[in-house]
C-alpha cells in the first residue's frame, strides 16, 4: 500500500475534509493502490454532501490501514500523490509505449509524439488549483497592489441591483436557482455579474466570483469601483485624485468581515482551467457562500469525448445539479454570437445605433443553458443606454425590459424610469 495515498486519505477522514482532493486536482488516476477506496470516499461525498467518517470507510475497505494523526499537510501530501502519478505514467510511458509508437511512427512522428507526452506528464506533477481570494478580509493587499500600480503606472432570496427586476423577481435570486446572463461581446456583461454579486454580498450573502478571463487585480478592483465609485482606469493605473479616501475605504476590509466572504478566483488562480469539480470543492470548503458568478460559461473546462457542444451540455446540467445541491443562486455568464448583434442591428432616425439585448433563442454553441437556467437575462449597451431584458423566469413578467444609464468606470449601473416631473424626464435609481 503506498505510504502517500493512506497518509492522505487518512488526513482526509481524520479532518472530514473532502474539498480538498478536488482543490489540489487529485483525481482518480492518481491513486494505485486505494482506488477503490477513493472512489467510495468521492461518491461519498457526493450524495450525502459531507466527509464520510473513518469508520464506514475501515468497515468497507478492510485492507485500508487507518494512519490517525498525519502531520503533514495537504499540499505536501497532494503533490506527492501527484508526483509519483508522474513517475509511473513515465515508466509506463518508456516501458510500454514508447517501444509500440518507435515501431509504427518516422522520426519527426515519433519525437514530436514524445514531447507531447512528457509535457502532459509533467503538467499531471503540477496540477493545482489556490484557495482564491477573500474580497471580504484583503483591503491591505489591495492597497498594496494599488501602490504598486500607482509606482509603475500600471435569505432565500438575493435581491438584485435593480428595484423593478427584484420586484418581478418576486424578491430577487432564489436560493438553489440557475441564472443565465446573455451579451453580446464588449457590452458590458461582466460588469453587470460583477454588480449582481456585490449587492448580493452588500445583503449579507457569501459570493463564489468565477472570473478566468481577468486577472485578479483587474476584477478585484472593479468590485471596488462597483462597491466605491472609485474612477476604474485611474484605480487600475495607481492615479487616484481621491486616494486618501480609497486608503481609509480600504481599511474597512478586515478579518472581522469573515462571516460574509466574497471569494474571487481569477486566470491566476486557475491553472488548469476552471471545472465543476473546483466549484463543487470550493463550495464545500465554503458553506458560507449563497451567490455564486461563473464569468465566462465558454472559458470553462468542458470534459468528456462527446464532442465540444455536447461536452458543454453537460457541464450545464451539472451545474444546475450543483447550485441546487449546495443551495446557492448561481449565475452563469455567456455570450452571444456577433451574428445576433447583427441581425438585431437597428438606429433610430438620427443614425444612432438603438440598443437591443438579445433574444433567448440567439444562444452561442449549447441550448442547454436556455433549458437549464430557471431564469435568463439578456443585455445590451450603447454610449452607456443599455437595457435587461428578462427572457425567462417563473413569474408572471417575462418581456419586461428595463432601460439602464451604465457608466462603467464610476461603477454606475442603474436602473431609469419616466416619472411624472415632466414628459421625457428620467430619473435613476
Amino acid at each position: 500500500m503506498s505510504l502517500i495515498e493512506k497518509k492522505l486519505l487518512s488526513k482526509v477522514l481524520e479532518e472530514r475534509n473532502g474539498y480538498v482532493l478536488n482543490k489540489h486536482n487529485v483525481q482518480e488516476n492518481d491513486f494505485y493502490s486505494l482506488k477503490e477506496a477513493y472512489k467510495f470516499i468521492n461518491e461519498y461525498i457526493r450524495q450525502y454532501g459531507e466527509t464520510p467518517d473513518y469508520r464506514t470507510v475501515v468497515a468497507e475497505y478492510k485492507d485500508f490501514d487507518y494512519m490517525p494523526e498525519v502531520f503533514d499537510t495537504f499540499p505536501y501530501l497532494c503533490k506527492s500523490l501527484k508526483a509519483n502519478t508522474a513517475k509511473r505514467q513515465a515508466y509506463e510511458l518508456l516501458q510500454k509505449q514508447a517501444g509500440q509508437k518507435f515501431e509504427t511512427l518516422n522520426g519527426t512522428e515519433f519525437i514530436n509524439w514524445l514531447a507531447e507526452e512528457s509535457v502532459r506528464i509533467k503538467d499531471v506533477a503540477n496540477a493545482s488549483s489556490s484557495t482564491g481570494t477573500n474580497y471580504a478580509t484583503n483591503g491591505q493587499e489591495r492597497r498594496e497592489w494599488y501602490e504598486e500600480s500607482k509606482e509603475i503606472r500600471t435569505g432565500q432570496y438575493i435581491p438584485t441591483p435593480y428595484p423593478s427586476l427584484t420586484e418581478w423577481l418576486g424578491g430577487g435570486f432564489e436560493i438553489g436557482d440557475y441564472i443565465l446572463l446573455q451579451a453580446y461581446t464588449n457590452r458590458g456583461k461582466s460588469w453587470i455579474g460583477s454588480q449582481i454579486a456585490v449587492e448580493a454580498w452588500r445583503n449579507n450573502f457569501g459570493v463564489l466570483h468565477y472570473s478566468p478571463e481577468l486577472s485578479k487585480s483587474q476584477q478585484i478592483f472593479r468590485l471596488d469601483t462597483l462597491n466605491g465609485h472609485f474612477n476604474n482606469v485611474a484605480i487600475r493605473r495607481g492615479t487616484l485624485n481621491n486616494e486618501e479616501e480609497y486608503f481609509k475605504y480600504l481599511g474597512e476590509f478586515k478579518a472581522e468581515n469573515e462571516k460574509f466572504p466574497y471569494i474571487v478566483k481569477c486566470m491566476e488562480d486557475l491553472p488548469q482551467g476552471l471545472t465543476v469539480g473546483v466549484i463543487e470543492s470550493d463550495l464545500q470548503a465554503n458553506p458560507n457562500v449563497k451567490m455564486v458568478i461563473i464569468d465566462g460559461f465558454n472559458l470553462m473546462t468542458h470534459k468528456g469525448t462527446d464532442g465540444n457542444r455536447n461536452n458543454m451540455a453537460n457541464t450545464s446540467r451539472m451545474l444546475r445539479q450543483i447550485f441546487g445541491r449546495h443551495k446557492v443562486a448561481g449565475l452563469v455568464i455567456h455570450q452571444t454570437p456577433t451574428s445576433a448583434e447583427k441581425e438585431n442591428r437597428a438606429e433610430d432616425e438620427t443614425g444612432v445605433r438603438i440598443v437591443t439585448p438579445p433574444r433567448i433563442d440567439q444562444y452561442s454553441e449549447t441550448i442547454a443553458v436556455i433549458q437549464d437556467a430557471s431564469t435568463v437575462l439578456t443585455f445590451d449597451q450603447h454610449d452607456g443606454v443599455g437595457a435587461l431584458l428578462l427572457a425567462k423566469c417563473r413569474e408572471p413578467h417575462v418581456g419586461k425590459q428595463l432601460e439602464m444609464h451604465c457608466d462603467f468606470n464610476r461603477g454606475y449601473i442603474l436602473e431609469s424610469r419616466a416619472t411624472s416631473k415632466a414628459v421625457g424626464e428620467v430619473e435613476y435609481f
